[in-house]
């Protein structure tokens, strides 16, 4: 087994994933990252290993079908000899424009099983492989959760609903998991400047950076520091827990704006 500290990033070949796998190779750790097109994933891991100089590794992995897919996900990490340090859960269904009035169920569900499952069933394998190679007391587990767990968005319900489960799971993990001393902890970003926001009206993206009371939309790089602070030693004995990172937009009182 490779001693050289890797991580998983799902969800990783662009905007606030790509960001976290970045800020990995950076700090000199060994990174997979995935895509729902394994294409594109090598593409891009062999573009990050030749920009920053370390193992870089792209694996299909759709979390819709994470039940299935997430085996063969650790299956490969086994094959280039390595057990994670750290999973770090991003792929996300956006369920955007969802009517709740109108809405085919089986896609409302489908935001549920990316988002959730899509978590857990990596997050159980991980953790029992840790607990296998004898890494369980440095292993640690963030997921990417929003603001939207407790404050939400019109016609985004099943995101909504999804992003409260992943706070709550991250505590119950967070005790499932502390037997053997491996941390599962939170970040809660609120808006975060990706490909959407460089496809809007650029006035329009102006006049929602003014709404957040710093006066900018986060950053990827800004969230994946969040996430280091999770994956390392940094955060101590840190567990359940949850960052928010989002500009003082969960400080706004209701109706001030």
């Amino acid at each position: 087994m490779k001693t050289q500290r890797s991580v998983l990033v799902t969800g990783a070949v662009r905007n606030t994933g790509l960001g976290i796998a970045e800020k990995f190779l950076q700090e000199g750790w060994a990174v997979f990252i995935t895509s729902r097109r394994e294409e594109d994933a090598v593409a891009k891991a062999k573009e990050l290993s030749e920009k920053y100089g370390q193992p870089c590794y792209g694996i299909g992995f759709n979390p819709l079908n994470a039940k299935v897919e997430a085996e063969e996900v650790f299956a490969k990490i086994a094959e280039k000899d390595y057990v994670i340090d750290t999973l770090v859960c991003a792929a996300a269904d956006l369920g955007i424009g969802q009517d709740p009035l109108t809405i085919d169920l089986q896609d409302w569900e489908n935001t549920l099983l990316t988002n959730i499952m899509g978590y857990f069933a990596p997050a159980r394998i991980a953790a029992r492989e840790m607990v296998k190679a004898g890494k369980a007391k440095t292993g640690t587990i963030v997921f990417i959760g929003s603001i939207n767990c407790r404050d939400s968005l019109p016609r985004r319900s099943a995101y909504c609903t999804s992003k409260g489960g992943i706070r709550t799971m991250t505590k119950a993990l967070a005790l499932d998991f502390a037997p053997y001393g491996i941390r599962v902890n939170c970040v809660l970003p609120g808006p975060i400047w990706t490909t959407r926001y460089d496809a809007m009206d650029p006035a329009e993206a102006a006049k929602r950076a003014s709404l957040v009371p710093l006066g900018t939309v986060s950053t990827p790089a800004q969230i994946a520091g969040g996430v280091y602070f999770f994956a390392t030693d940094a955060s101590g004995n840190a567990t359940g827990s949850s960052l928010v990172m989002d500009g003082g937009m969960d400080s706004i009182v209701a109706g001030g704006y």
